[in-house]
């Protein structure tokens, strides 16, 4: 039809079950507004880059079906999908496999918590406008381009329904997969924290499929009271709990989004900084707004802290900071901002200047590289010159000796003649 034709096509990118359950409810409203929605499943089966032994494969074949439950239509990133221009494209981190005149990103983690995975030039450049849900990454993100104050919709229409299990209050330990805990150490942290609390752990999704993080997965599925997988929505664990224990982990956002009291065990807060950006747990932290430690034994300590009255109470004035009231819009934030790229012709010009300053920025980044690379040539041509140079001399004082030594055995050998034959 001629209508349909002139519909927006959008593409909205999904790597993993927690991305999915970011966007749900957004994805709930874009099936009533008059756009083309595709949600795009990169499964890595056309990648040759060893991707499927490490376990992406697997988390995208989970993640079809995940949504498809949910009542969606998922389709592959194939071929077909990469060659396709979409007029706006929704992802979490940039990824040029699919065309788009205009890129947005969304949060999957209300807190950046790692800078130098989360604020690099490489994740960010490209993109035209952020989806931000915290005032933290809505004042960052404008070094890279327009930011947007959203909701985080992962705990919309979730009520607490929180109860005691087994007459403990309710632990919730959601550990990050690339911190630098020993997994002996963390049998032990767990066994120390079922004396008192209920447990239930939250495997994340790169625990749950990277196969190097096996042995983990299966020492947290024994030991815990209750262990969810990725699958689980995390929102809904954290507000069934009555505290919350994290590591280097961007869940730490989750649960001040909540108001539910929570803590940190991790090596090195800081640990994921960006040349002299401190991540956001270790400026919490530092602020006293969340009890910290790194060793096992003093884990009860700080779970008791976290409950405190004390600590609570900074916790809810923390979270009422970052995370405004008026951020708290539902959908209606994200499609704001979805027509905003696809209808303004001021936004239209944003992008264009956008794509432009890009393009010089690579054009300028280019002929440096060309300039060094010449000049890298020069030099290797200059050295190659002088190792060719040392060559011949070398060669020349091998035959100059040889030639030397020659004569001076000629010598001896006629001086050994001429006493062999009684003439000297």
């Amino acid at each position: 039809m001629a209508g349909d034709a002139k519909r927006k096509k959008i593409a909205v990118s999904i790597q993993s079950e927690v991305q999915f359950f970011s966007v749900a409810p957004l994805l709930e409203e874009l099936r009533r507004e008059p756009y083309d929605v595709s949600i795009l499943i990169d499964d890595y089966i056309e990648d040759e880059s060893g991707y499927g032994e490490m376990g992406y494969s697997e988390m995208a074949k989970k993640t079809i079906d995940l949504i498809k439950e949910y009542g969606f239509v998922p389709k592959r990133l194939t071929s077909k999908k990469k060659n396709m221009l979409f007029d706006l494209c929704l992802m979490p981190y940039e990824d040029k496999t699919i065309k788009a005149k205009c890129y947005i990103k969304y949060e999957y983690g209300t807190l950046n918590i790692k800078p130098n995975l989360t604020y690099v030039p490489a994740l960010l450049e490209g993109f035209h406008g952020f989806l931000c849900q915290s005032k933290i990454t809505y004042e960052m993100l404008k070094a890279y381009g327009a930011t947007f104050p959203v909701e985080n919709l992962r705990f919309c229409n979730r009520v607490s329904k929180r109860e005691s299990r087994n007459g403990k209050k309710i632990l919730l330990f959601a550990p990050t997969y690339n911190d630098l805990d020993e997994l002996a150490e963390l049998e032990k942290l767990i066994s120390l924290l079922k004396k008192d609390y209920y447990v239930v752990i939250k495997g994340h999704h790169g625990t749950n499929y990277l196969k190097k993080n096996s042995e983990k997965k299966k020492a947290f599925e024994l030991l815990a009271d209750e262990y969810y997988d990725s699958r689980k929505n995390l929102s809904d664990l954290i507000i069934e709990a009555d505290v919350c224990l994290f590591g280097n982990s961007s869940a730490i956002g989750e649960a001040l989004y909540a108001k539910v009291p929570c803590a940190i065990f991790t090596k090195d807060l800081d640990y994921f900084k960006l040349d002299e950006i401190h991540t956001t747990q270790y400026k919490i932290v530092k602020g006293g707004f969340v009890p910290w430690t790194d060793k096992v034994e003093d884990i009860l300590d700080i779970i008791k802290q976290a409950l405190s009255a004390d600590y609570r109470k900074k916790q809810n004035k923390l979270s009422d900071e970052i995370f405004p009231q008026s951020y708290r819009t539902g959908s209606e934030g994200y499609l704001k901002v979805i027509k905003y790229f696809l209808h303004d012709p001021i936004a239209e010009d944003y992008v264009m200047l956008h794509d432009y300053i890009l393009k010089e920025n690579y054009k300028s980044k280019k002929e440096e590289i060309d300039k060094l690379a010449s000049r890298n040539k020069e030099l290797v041509d200059k050295i190659e010159g002088l190792e060719e140079c040392v060559r011949r001399m070398t060669n020349k004082i091998e035959d100059d000796k040889k030639k030397k030594l020659y004569r001076i055995a000629d010598k001896i050998y006629k001086i050994e003649g001429r006493i062999l034959n009684g003439k000297g």
